[in-house]
């Protein structure tokens, strides 16, 4: 298989025409760039964690209002914080 094939298939997989993909950005990241990016070929991103489940869902309703194009949600699952006592000391 050569790159060329290689793009190919990533490009028929994502249905995008152009292989780029817009970072998701948690916080910067808006419907109006993601839907942008993915009416102009490219697969548009939303980073969610930086908001809670009501906001994601409203960020990915108002992206779907925009474009019928595919686009990325990016969640952030983090482990929760451990206490370190003697962080917490210094």
């Amino acid at each position: 298989m050569t790159d060329s094939t290689d793009r190919r298939t990533l490009l028929r997989q994502l249905r995008i025409r152009f292989p780029i993909v817009q970072a998701p950005m948690a916080g910067v990241s808006t419907p109006a760039l993601a839907a942008a990016v993915s009416n102009a070929g490219g697969l548009g991103s939303l980073g969610v964690g930086a908001t809670n489940a009501d906001g994601a869902r409203k960020m990915i309703r108002d992206t779907r209002a925009l474009t019928d194009r595919p686009f990325n949600i990016n969640v952030f699952c983090h482990r929760p914080a451990r206490a370190d006592a003697a962080v917490e000391r210094a």
